[in-house]
């Protein structure tokens, strides 16, 4: 049981559990409440309640997230995502197609500079937190997204002086990359949501 989120939640659960038994059989004492409690979770005891309180937990918490992840994608910032992929494609229509490729490096390259700020940032969001929680645990999503996309970025400097861009690539990667970043700052405005509902629900697993 490594999330406190599900700690609680299990706590919850047997408490509710015993107190409802004891409400029935007012001459139950709390050891024999306990034990019948534990009794009906079955051969798995607890770990099978902690099983299914993770699961219940988690699927609440990725319905949380998506829900405020496409509450970020609202008409001002699906406009500013457009003037972003604008922006990119129009700056490419100002160089000669032989320059594209030096310009898409460029790019990248500001973007990797880009993903390690927002990675920074990030960490030090998280830094207040002093137990794992389940509930913010799409944390390690994003990094996981900020690794692969930095990645595939290094790679592509490092083989767009190989090659030429045409046009049409160039406006491709324009859309990639603008999406990435559109991405990424939904991603990072999300952990700072689900990190203030964490400390409004879970103020003592956060550090003093």
């Amino acid at each position: 049981m490594n999330y406190y989120d599900v700690q609680l939640e299990l706590v919850d659960h047997i408490a509710n559990a015993i107190e409802e038994k004891m409400n029935t059989n007012k001459t139950l004492s709390f050891e024999i409440a306990l034990s019948e409690v534990y009794t009906s979770f079955g051969y798995k005891g607890f770990a099978g309640v902690v099983e299914a309180k993770e699961a219940a937990l988690s699927n609440k918490n990725r319905n949380l997230r998506w829900e405020l992840f496409f509450k970020y994608f609202t008409l001002p910032k699906i406009a500013f995502t457009l003037c972003l992929i604008a922006c990119l494609m129009f700056i490419g229509s100002l160089v000669p197609q032989n320059k594209l490729n030096i310009v898409s490096a460029t790019i990248a390259s500001l973007f990797i500079v880009f993903e390690i700020i927002i990675a920074v940032k990030s960490y030090r969001l998280f830094k207040i937190v002093s137990k794992k929680l389940l509930l913010i645990s799409s944390r390690y999503q994003q990094n996981f997204f900020s690794f692969l996309a930095v990645q595939f970025l290094a790679q592509f400097v490092r083989v767009s002086d190989k090659s030429n861009f045409t046009i049409t690539e160039y406006c491709l990667f324009s859309f990639v990359v603008g999406l990435m970043i559109i991405a990424t700052l939904s991603y990072y405005d999300l952990c700072k949501k689900l990190l203030n509902i964490a400390s409004e629900k879970y103020p003592q697993a956060f550090a003093k």
